[in-house]
Formats: structure tokens, sequence, C-alpha cells
């Protein structure tokens, strides 16, 4: 029997301590486990009715008059699909199968076959609450809509797409029916796979067409071809006694053996059993005994088959044909003409187990379906998310190590699967997340009454966990902290050390789902030789914090576990949760032309807007870049810090409003450059068997220690290889943002040479590549986490890179680096040309590329910002007049956006 394909395993998948497992058993809600083994269902005869509409499917089943009683039916308001209709408790239900290239879906499970899909739902899981199929209800009379095709030319497939090879002859059973190509399995093979509509025909008789069936061969011929074919050979003519039925002819032991084939309706009847084909009979008795000791052998073709003839098209015909075929593979292929695509791409997609996988998906928003495929070559989905189903979740970058991710939850029909997702860049995140936003149930909230329904609501969380008090240390000996909203996992924190852990994290997400009314914070211990445990929690109500403004609080902690008693402890946690209303777009253009024009009200927020500087440097780059002036923005922000900066050494070491910009900038456009410039070094060191170690006080064995500088130095030059061959992939934009660098910072300090070099490799390297080679995950270079001995090289080599970059070499502070000197004085000046070559764009560079987000979102996000700091802007205005400006367009869009609410 074939498996059941499930959409989720909940048990523990046997992760590395140091990598965070989210279906560990206790974190991850369980479900029941399948035993595939108990999935068998009713034979199909029992209750698939082929096409059938509704009201006739009900009719049956209120005739059965009874409460689990259900049938199958093939959908005829959406062929291609199929519905099961279920008599309940509380009366008749319909459910949705789609079918896709020989799978079928309902909810989040997969299944392989209708037969499947019924057995589970019989014996292993509730369709409805405390609700199981019980009774099957049989169709009037048997259901034959088994259909054939024949191929009347050969085809060979394009290799590593989901396109059949086949001979002349070969017959298929029809899937599905895509628009120019079948979904079909191979009678001969088994094989389930692509053939062109052209190149068969249906086929209403499988006998006729065999290469074995003889149709004009006389008895007597029959006997001499099988005498001269030999032992155990055979083959099919028609009965002589039985007109419409078929004889077997089987030479045994120079005897011939005649079979009786009764033709039964589209089935054959031989030997006890009913087959679907001369094809399957054959088959079966191929491998099991046809008389005794005795299996078929050797099938005797006709003649037309061994020459090569037979029905066939002329030689100009064939080719015209071959020539006409669309062999548009892949994807495509099950896309209807009416459907509305509306993205298509590669994204990682983990489940199960820890690995990402790449996948190529296609958002299909007539069918509200996400499809994920092996590769954009392949035609057969790998799977399928029903986001009829879904709700979509944010993903913080703690969670897995890694940036771009967000998460979809099916929940259906008793049963929740989590579909873990990563873009390789925050573009393309926030692209994929837009566009699944409108298919998500979590997301399609009605508005309140009085909210005008031109507005759109941003709901937003800030929470910083500081420290733990009092917790029960015998069951926390490793805690660590899990965020829920609604029961979903979305950020945790590293382990912290008992008694009183101290985590001091903060995470923000951005975008919450409009459902979401409190988040829970569960400390969760860390199990060295088993599954993570949770212990503790706590639950905020989000009414409880009031719009804006952050509240800091010790807030007591609960048992998970109800049989515990006593005090579990509190936990400090600082939150602020924001609800923005977003006017239409043209209610801020007055404020983005402000922003725009005069870069003093930049300024102005940069100062005012410390503690939400990231929320501020994210919403001011999106609206800069949507109207292509991210240079003059950044140019401007950056000019202003080598303004006040009176030492080369500290420029730009300290975190401010330019250098949050820059990360951000870098973060969003830079991840092609940084997979380019350096993910074959990282992966080249993490699959290194040699030790890179080069402190001695590290080493066992010191005699090592040559082998190991020698191997460091190879993989050092390797990494530096790629770099420097990178440049063409870095972005001209940025690339022109580090000209102006250079030529603000040389005009600053005309006499030091160094600094055009240095000015530019503090972002470069110290705050892109450097920290991409540390930490690859975070810059989705690797899916695991590198063994203890690889991260120690990576370490190394990223520290050797960083002093390359400044342009100094080791001294007696770390006197086992000093090894790397003549390395570092060997490639100084190709690390001066590289960033001169890189920083050599000295006219801003024009882009038609559309920007990815909503603006009127970021815009909002101004606005907020702006009124919350009300006060400071105008204290500032009193000695800069040209604010007063900002403070009149802020009153003004927040009565504006009062009328809209309705509260004026």
């Amino acid at each position: 029997m074939a498996e059941l394909k499930q959409t989720v395993d909940n048990s523990n998948c046997g992760l590395q301590q140091d990598e965070f497992d989210p279906f560990s058993a206790d974190v991850e809600r369980t479900e029941e486990q399948v035993d595939t083994a108990l999935t068998s269902a009713p034979s199909e005869e029992e209750w698939y009715h082929g096409s059938l509409d509704r009201r006739t499917a009900e009719e049956r089943l209120r005739k059965a008059g009874l409460v689990g009683s259900y049938l199958v039916r093939e959908s005829q308001s959406k062929p291609g699909s199929y519905v099961l209709s279920y008599f309940g408790k509380t009366g008749l239900n319909h459910f949705r199968i789609s079918y896709l290239c020989g799978d079928y879906y309902i909810g989040g499970r997969q299944f392989d076959s209708l037969s499947l899909l019924i057995g589970y739902y019989t014996r292993c899981s509730y369709l409805l609450k405390g609700e199981q199929l019980q009774e099957p209800v049989a169709p009037p009379e048997p259901v034959d809509d088994c259909r054939k095709v024949i191929a009347i030319l050969p085809f060979s497939g394009m290799p590593d797409t989901d396109e059949l090879s086949f001979e002349k002859g070969e017959i298929f059973i029809v899937r599905d029916v895509l628009d120019e190509t079948y979904w079909v399995t191979s009678e001969k093979t088994g094989e389930s796979g692509i053939v062109y509509q052209p190149l068969v025909e249906d086929l209403t008789d499988d006998v006729l067409s065999s290469m074995c069936f003889h149709e004009n061969l006389s008895k007597e011929d029959a006997v001499e071809k099988l005498r001269q074919a030999g032992n155990g050979s055979f083959l099919v003519r028609p009965s002589e006694h039985y007109p419409g039925d078929y004889s077997l002819f089987f030479l045994h032991d120079k005897t011939v053996i005649r079979f009786r084939i009764e033709k039964q309706g589209r089935q054959l009847f031989i030997g006890g059993r009913y087959f679907d084909s001369l094809h399957a009979i054959i088959q079966r008795y191929t491998r099991e005994e046809i008389v005794e000791g005795q299996t078929l052998k050797k099938a005797v073709m006709r003649k037309d088959v061994l020459n090569g003839s037979g029905p066939s098209l002329d030689s100009a015909k064939t080719k015209e044909l071959y020539a006409s075929l669309k062999r548009g593979t892949g994807a495509n292929l099950l896309k209807k003409q009416w459907d509305r695509i509306d993205i298509t791409g590669y994204l990682k997609k983990r489940q199960k187990t820890k690995k990402w996988k790449n996948m190529y998906f296609i958002l299909n928003g007539t069918e509200r379906q996400l499809r994920y495929f092996e590769n954009e070559r392949r035609s057969k989905p790998k799977g399928m998310i029903d986001l009829a189903f879904s709700s979509i979740y944010p993903v913080h970058d703690s969670f897995f190590g890694r940036p771009n991710c967000f998460q979809l939850i099916i929940n259906a029909y008793n049963h929740m699967s989590v579909n873990y997702l990563c873009a390789d860049s925050t573009d393309k995140a926030q692209h994929w997340i837009q566009s699944l936003k409108p298919y998500c149930v979590n997301i399609q909230t009605p508005k309140p009454n009085h909210l005008s329904e031109a507005l759109k609501e941003l709901r937003s969380l800030s929470i910083e966990i500081f420290d733990g008090r009092d917790l029960p240390n015998k069951h926390l000996p490793h805690p660590y902290c899990v965020v829920y909203l609604n029961n979903v996992q979305v950020c945790r924190t590293q382990v912290g050390k008992c008694p009183n852990p101290y985590w001091g994290e903060d995470f923000i997400l951005d975008d919450i789902p409009s459902d979401v009314e409190s988040f829970t914070i569960s400390i969760v211990n860390q199990g060295r030789r088993s599954k993570d445990v949770e212990v503790v929690q706590t639950t905020i109500d989000l009414n409880d914090l009031k719009s804006g403004e952050f509240i800091d609080e010790w807030y007591s902690l609960q048992p998970v576990n109800i049989a515990s008693r006593g005090d579990m402890g509190s936990l400090r946690i600082k939150s602020r949760y924001l609800h923005e209303v977003i006017m239409p777009p043209g209610e801020y253009t007055t404020l983005k032309e402000l922003i725009l024009t005069n870069l003093d009200n930049v300024l102005m927020l940069a100062q005012v807007c410390v503690s939400e500087r990231i929320s501020l440097a994210k919403a001011l780059l999106m609206v800069f870049r949507h109207e292509n002036q991210e240079s003059r923005l950044l140019e401007a922000l950056n000019n202003m810090e080598i303004k006040k900066e009176d030492e080369v050494s500290t420029l730009f070491r300290a975190t401010s409003l330019a250098t949050t910009l820059m990360d951000q900038y870098m973060k969003m456009t830079a991840s092609t450059f940084v997979q380019k410039a350096s993910k074959d070094a990282v992966h080249t060191i993490i699959e290194s068997k040699q030790s890179c170690e080069l402190d001695p006080a590290r080493m066992e064995n010191c005699a090592e220690l040559e082998g190991n500088v020698e191997h460091f130095l190879i993989l050092l030059n390797g990494a530096v290889d790629d770099i420097f061959n990178s440049t063409e992939y870095c972005p001209l934009m940025l690339r022109h943002i580090c000209y102006c660098l250079q030529r603000s910072a040389k005009n600053k300090w005309p006499d030091d040479e160094s600094v055009r070099t240095r000015v530019v490799s503090g972002f470069i390297f110290l705050r892109l590549l450097c920290p991409a080679i540390l930490n690859p995950k975070s810059f989705n270079l690797i899916s695991e986490t590198p063994t203890e001995m690889a991260i120690r090289s990576l370490k190394l080599v990223a520290k050797s890179l960083q002093n390359l970059a400044n342009l100094v070499e080791f001294g007696a502070k770390e006197p086992y680096m000093k090894v790397v000197n003549p390395f570092i004085k060997m490639n100084k000046e190709r690390m001066i040309t590289f960033l001169d070559t890189l920083s050599n764009v000295p006219e801003c560079p024009k882009t038609n590329q559309e920007t990815p987000g909503d603006l009127a979102r970021d815009m909002a996000t101004i606005h907020t910002l702006c009124a919350s700091h009300v006060a400071e802007i105008k204290l500032a205005s009193e000695t800069k007049p040209e604010l007063k400006k900002l403070l009149a367009v802020t009153a003004r869009l927040t009565a504006h956006k009062k009328c809209y609410m309705g509260e004026s």
C-alpha cells in the first residue's frame, strides 16, 4: 500500500543541542501519530460516485439516513477536484479535495490516493470534532470513469522533468487533464508523469491495441507461432466459442494451454479475478504461476509490431507533429488559462526536519494555493499549502538564527501543521508576505464599524526580556524563553544561566496578525540528552498595553503543568504594543515631501527617536528607495557623522541612525553580493576536516600548529580571492554610496592616505562580509549549525579579514595571530585596489526597479514617530523655525486620522 504523505511530524527530530528545534515534542503542541497500516478503507466501489452534483449527493446521503455516512464524488462545479460529502451530527457537510498530479489534498494533509484519505478519516483521525467516517454509501450502479490513452508515436522525455519517455503502443491511465498535456500512469512501467496530448489517442479497448493480441490469427497458426517461440511463450486472440471474449494461448512442455478471458464491462475476468486491463493480467502472471510451476515468459508479438509498421502518421506529418509540441515543461503546465499567478520564485522551506530545502513556489491566487516544487522544471508539486485554511505569522531572526523567515500555519479538520519559509533577502521576504496576506484567514478580519473602509491597520509589538527571579531552578537549569502569538512560536532567547538568569534580548515584530489579542512567554528548559520541556509561562493581554508606550514590569509566572505547586517566580518584561491606522497614501503626500526635500526633518527625528532607531531607519529607507533617493539620504547622514568625528579610528564605530541605515540598506540589497563573495569559502571552511587553530593554549598537541597554519592560510587566501573577484555583484547604488563615503572622508582628512580605504571597509567588511562569515546562518549562507571546530575556523578567518580591511597587522595583544601578518602585508595593496574599484561609481545610477513594500505603511510609521515626539520637536523648533512646518503637518495628519476613525 502506498504511504500516507504526512505534512507534519511533531516527534523529536534529533537536532544538535545548539540548534533550536521548534518541533520538539513539548514545545510544539503534538497531534496523534499516524500508523499508515491502519488506514485501510472500504473498497472504492462502496463510496465513489464519479461525477455527481451536490443536490444528488445530498439526496443519496439523506436516503441512507445514517449519521457518519459519506460518499466521494467528482466536483461538477470545479472539474478536476473532488468532494467528500458527509452526513454528520449537525447535518450535511461537503469537504473539498484538491487533486494535483496524482496527489489528493484536504485541509493541510496530502494523500497518495482517495482510498488512503478515506481510510485515514475512518480509522486514524476525526474529520469533525469527535466524528469519523463510518458508513460508506454505495452508488446505485457501478462507476467506471477510468480513461485510457495509447501512444501513437514514441517520445523521449527531457531529463530532470516530469515528461515520460515511451514507445509507440504504450498504454496510459489518465489521472488529470491539463491544458495541452495529460498527467498519466503508464500501465507498462507504473511510472506517473506528463504526456503530450497530440502524441496519444483515446483507447476504447486496450486488448485490441496490445502488442501480443493477434486479431486475425487462426488457432492453428497461433499454435505454430508458439512452438517456434518455445516454452513459456504466449499470445492472445479472439475467442472462437465466446464472441466478445478472448483466449490466452500458453505453451508449456510442448502443449498449448488455453485460458478464457471474459470481458465484463470495462474489466477482464480470468482465474477468478478481475483485472482493469490485459496488461495487468500479463503483469500478474509473469510474476505468479499460471499453471503449476510455470509463469508467462515471452510474448509473441504481432507482425506489424515486429516490423515497426501498423497505424501511424507518415514521415512528414510525424515531423510536423513533433515540431508543434509546446514543450513548456515545469510548474506552468498546471496553470490554467484563467488562473491568477501572484508571485513565483525560490524559497527555503523547513517542516519536519532541521534541514532547509530550496523549493520553487507558485502562488495561485485563483485557487488560493501555494504550490511548491523540487525545481522549476518539475510539473508535479512536492506539496501544496491550502491558504483557505492558513494563517501567516512572523518569525523573528532569533528563532532560527537567520533573517527573512515567516510561517504559514494550517489549521483544518482536526489537523495543525507549520510551514516555515525563508527568502534570500528582506525585499523578497516582504514581497512574498504582502502577496500571501490577502489569501490568509487571519488577515481577512472585518474592520470595526467605526473604521473607514479606506483605512488599513498595522499592529506591531516590541518585547524586551530582561531577567527571571525566583525561578524553579531545579526544573530550569538551562532556561531559554519562547514568545508565542496565538500559541504560535515567533521568537526565542539564548539559553541563560541559573539562578536568576539574565537575557537582555529585545524583539521587534513589525506586523502581527489582527487576531492576536495577547502574547505568551514560556520559559523552557533545554534538555541535554532529552527533549526540551516548557516549565513556566506568563500571558500579557495587549489591551493592558497602552498603545505607543513602553511598559516595564515584573510578571508572575504560572506553571505549564497544573500539577506543579508553589511560587514559580517572575519575569521582567518591557513591552510596547503599537496599533497604527494607515490612511490612504494621498494623505501623507505633504509629510513625504517634507521628509524628502528637507533632510533637517530627518536629522531631527534621528535625535529624538533613539529607542525607535531601527523602526525609523527601515521606514525612511523604504520611503527614499520608493523615490530612488536612498543615496541622497545615506550620503547626508554619513556626512553628518564624518563632520562631527575627530578621530579616524572611531569613525562609524558607534551605533547611530547613519550606521543603522547603512546596516539595513546592505541587508535589503546586498544579499547576492554576500553570497557570491563568501558562500563558497564558508562552505569550504565548514566542510574541512582539519583544524585551523592558531592559539597553542587551545591545542592539545602543539606539534599540529605548523600544519594548522598552512591549512588556515590556504583557506584564508581562498576567501580573499572570492571577495576580490565579486566586485561586479555589489549593487551599483551601494558602490556609489561608497564613492560618496570616500570623497567625504578624504575631504575631512586629506593627509590620511588610508582613510579612503578604511571608511569603506568599515561597512563592506566590518558590518557586512565579516559578520556573514562569522555567523553564516544569519545571512542564509548555510542551513545547519557548524561544528565547534568550524565555528572557530570561521572566527579566525573573520578576524584576519577585519585586520586586513583595516590595513593593520596583529600585535602583542594576540601574538598567536602574528603568523597572519605576512598574508596581510602581501594583500594590503589588493585590498586598497578592491575597495577603490568597488567605490569607483561617481555618478548616481538610475534605476527603474520597483521597490517592494507599502509606502503608506512606512509613512504612517514616520507620522506615528513624529506624533510621539511632538514635545521634543516643538522645543527644537524654537531655535530651528523650519521644524514648525513638520509640527503643523503632524498635527493635521493626527486630526485626519481621528476623523477616519470616527473620533471627531
